[in-house]
Order: structure tokens, then sequence, then C-alpha cells
């Protein structure tokens, strides 16, 4: 009997401490129940990795237009894929001083993705796209119809990727030198409106630019180099003038953005401010004939 009960005793003890509650692990402490499929279920995350996402950028070519009007030929965009989920593509694109969302539809087709996306529409400029990516998200080819009657109903456009980094050392190329400027020419006169050399002769971006290096330069110079400090931060041109020298001439170029006044660096906000001041009072271009 002196054996019987401590052993009858810890019997009765290990089988009350059984019905206590086991003590969760580190692993599950806290963790949700899987949620089951139907309502409530969690959505499917955007496919975050997917080797089309991404910056695109090109020429937006006029396809299909009205040549009685003025139209804008040629723009630069930049076609963004920002995300996808299920079988929908979420995007945007910048061009022409315009930035708007699209939302469509991805689908494999060989070695390729199809792709077609609409805007919102409440933009009279808003259209519909119509896309070809290559499966390692290299390029984008394909056509834009314009929703509403324009002067260009259809761009098409070839896009190669690339990704936008802010880079104050960016220079204009040397042939910025003697671009004419967009709807200069004067027929009765054969005089168009020209940049000259000294539009590259300074970096607006780097330095704080003195007032006896600006203060005898030709209108136009002046405010070429006052707008390349906006096109390093991406900015989209409205202005048909600027859009024709940085799309046409500057090959670094990429539009990614409408807004880029909180990017500006001190320095840049200062040449700012000097260069428009010097803006209004400079003569007005330089003359040549015959080109």
């Amino acid at each position: 009997m002196k054996t019987f009960f401590p052993l009858f005793l810890i019997l009765f003890l290990l089988g009350c401490g059984g019905n206590q509650p086991a003590t969760p692990s580190p692993d599950t402490a806290g963790s949700p129940p899987p949620a089951e499929s139907g309502e409530g279920a969690v959505e499917t995350p955007a496919k975050a990795g997917h080797p089309i996402l991404g910056s695109y950028v090109g020429l937006f070519e006029a396809k299909t237009y009205n040549a009685n009007q003025n139209i804008s030929w040629s723009n630069k965009i930049t076609v963004f894929l920002d995300s996808i989920t299920g079988d929908q593509l979420f995007g945007h694109s910048v061009v022409a001083g315009n930035a708007r969302p699209f939302i469509g539809t991805l689908r494999k087709q060989g070695d390729q993705f199809v792709a077609e996306g609409s805007e919102p529409g409440d933009d009279q400029y808003d259209g519909r796209f119509a896309m070809t990516i290559d499966a390692g998200g290299k390029t984008i080819n394909g056509t834009w119809r314009a929703n509403k009657k324009l002067g260009v109903s259809e761009r098409q456009y070839s896009l190669t990727r690339r990704s936008f980094r802010y880079d104050p050392n960016l220079e204009l190329p040397e042939e910025t030198g003697w671009a004419d400027l967009y709807n200069s020419y004067d027929e009765k006169t054969g005089k168009a409106e020209f940049l000259t050399a000294d539009v590259t002769k300074y970096n607006a971006s780097t330095r704080l630019l003195k007032k006896e290096e600006v203060e005898n330069m030709y209108k136009s110079d002046l405010e070429v180099i006052r707008n390349t400090i906006y096109a390093r931060h991406g900015y989209s041109f409205k202005n048909r003038r600027m859009r024709y020298i940085f799309d046409g001439y500057v090959d670094w170029y990429m539009p990614v953005s409408v807004d880029i006044r909180d990017q500006l660096t001190a320095v840049e906000k200062q040449n700012v401010e000097l260069l428009k001041r010097y803006e209004q009072h400079a003569a007005r271009y330089y003359d040549e004939f015959g080109r």
C-alpha cells in the first residue's frame, strides 16, 4: 500500500493535466485561421514580380488623322504597366502633359502577351490601347484609338523598356544648338526662330547661374535652359514648342510626371527665377534664312 498511493496520485494528476489547453507554439500563436473559399477569402495578390511590369518609352505617332487640322504628329509617351491581378492589367500613360490610367485584359499568346486597356473616358483625349508585349518585358508595340472625334483619331507606338532616374548632370546634345522652334517659320519673310549654341553652355541643375552669363541670351535659349531643368525630372510638357525640342532632340528625355514642382532642388528653383526674369526682357529670337 505504501507504493500504491503515490502511483495512484501520479496517474490522477496526469489525467487532469491532459484536459488543459495546449500552449500555442511561436509559429502558430495569434495566426488567423486559413480563409475559406468564397465570401471573406483573401484576394489573390497582384503579380508584383511579373516580368512585363515596368515603364516603356517611345514615340506616339499619328496613324489616322485629319490632314486639315494642325495636329501634333509625334509625341514622346511613357506607358507604365503597374500591376496584374488575375487576367486584369492596370497601368497608366504620360504624354503631352497628360497622365491617364487604364484598365484592361491580359492574355498570353504564344511567346507574347496581348493586352487591351481603356482609359476612364472623362477626359476629351481618352481612348483605348491595344498592345503586344514580348514575354521578356523588353518592348511594347500597338495602337491607341480616341473615344471622341479628334484631329488624330488613331496613334501607333513602338516602346522600349526604360526606368526613370533623375540625373542633374544630363546635358542637351550639341545639335540642339541649331534646332528650329516649332511652327516658327514665316512664309512671308522666310524667317524662322532658331536656338543658338548658347543653349548648351550651362547646366542649370548643377550650379547657380550668374546674371552676367544669361543677361545677353536670346529668349528661346533661356526658355529651353529653364525647361531642361524640368525635363531632367521627367516633366511632361503641354507646350508644343518644348515638346518639339525634347521629344525630337533629347534622347535621354522621358516624360513621367505632370507636376514636378516639389522635386526641384534649391539650386534649380533659384535658377528658374533668374531665367524667367531675363526671358521677359530678352530679344525674341535668332533669325536665319533658307533653313
